[in-house]
Parts: C-alpha cells; structure tokens; sequence
C-alpha cells in the first residue's frame, strides 16, 4: 500500500482532534472529534459498540471504526485530522492514523501519548527525532513537561509534520485534549 502524495495546505486551518473511551463490559465506545476553525470550536460524537477487542498494532480495528464515525459526523471538514495513535511510527508503518486518514481522504497525523517503536535521537532543541529501521519515522515533542510522539499519517511527510509541529502544535494537541475531555464527559446512552 502506498502513500499518497503529501497536499498540506500553506495555511492550516481547520484542525481536527480525535480521541475516544470505551466501556469495555458493555463493549461500547464512544468517539468525539474536535474541530478548531478560526478560533471557533465545534464537535461530534459518535456512540456505538465495538466487536474488535484492543490488541498492541491491531488499534484500528478497535478504535478507527468510531474515529471515522465522528469525524464524518462534523458539519465541516478540516484540513488536518489529528489521532491519539500513531501513523508511520508503528512497526507496521501504518497505524490507526494512517488508516484513518486514508478511509476519509483527509490528510492525518498520529499524536500518542508514548512511543511504539524507535529510539529517540536528538534533532532540534525543541524537538528530537523517532528513529526505527534508520528512518526517521517521528518527532518527540516536550511541552509543558509532557511528551508526545508524532508521526505521519495519511499524506503527510515528515518534512510536512515538522512544519505542522512548528505552525500548529498548539492547536492540534488543544483538539486532542478537548476530545479527550468530551470523550469523557460524554454518556454512553
């Protein structure tokens, strides 16, 4: 499966988050994404069951249905879609991130809270580099003290995902975050 050519617009403006919570008992999720425009936020969510149960590289198939769901729900579409998983920096160089965004043909990016594979290498002072098999397939960034591991979804180079993490990382982990917050205040009924 190849990568379809990177199409980042000069200017990111609408940036999506997405993250999702499960009642596992029940097998039921609930999946919410968070768009940022022009300083406005609007959001959905998608309430639904899951059939596949969590497995460590087979994420997907656990979350992406719901993450899918959610984002198709937006009355807009962004231009970027940010994914509490990882893109490229997975050991089958294609996660949920990736996926995800290839299903919705829209360009994504993975933010995880931890690394999946790779060795941390230093890169520019605000930043260091996820390397894997001689490859930079990420960035590690620390903010506030609290790292994050990014990675290239669907169209998007690394070259692209540094200037996304220099232009709008403020934005993209502030979408991640209010979709973590609605996830969870959100019923599952």
């Amino acid at each position: 499966m190849g990568r379809s050519p990177t199409h980042i617009p000069a200017k990111i403006e609408g940036i999506c988050g997405v993250d999702a919570r499960y009642d596992e008992s029940q097998k039921k999720v609930i999946a919410c994404a968070v768009l940022i425009e022009k300083g406005r936020q609007s959001f959905s969510c998608y309430r639904g069951t899951f059939s596949f149960p969590y497995h460590t590289g087979l994420f997907y198939l656990h979350e992406g249905p719901a993450a899918v769901a959610a984002v198709r729900k937006l009355e807009r579409m962004p231009s970027i879609v940010c994914f509490d998983a990882h893109g490229l920096a997975h050991p089958r160089s294609l996660g949920l991130a990736t996926i995800c965004g290839m299903i919705l043909g829209i360009p994504s990016i993975g933010i995880a809270k931890s690394r999946l594979v790779g060795e941390s290498q230093e890169y520019d002072p605000d930043v260091d580099k996820i390397v894997y098999k001689g490859r930079t397939v990420g960035f590690v960034t620390k903010f506030s003290g609290v790292k994050r591991y990014w990675s290239p979804g669907y169209s998007v180079s690394i070259k692209n995902l540094r200037k996304i993490i220099k232009m709008s990382s403020k934005a993209c982990l502030e979408s991640l975050e209010i979709a973590d917050r609605v996830s969870k205040e959100t019923d599952f009924e």
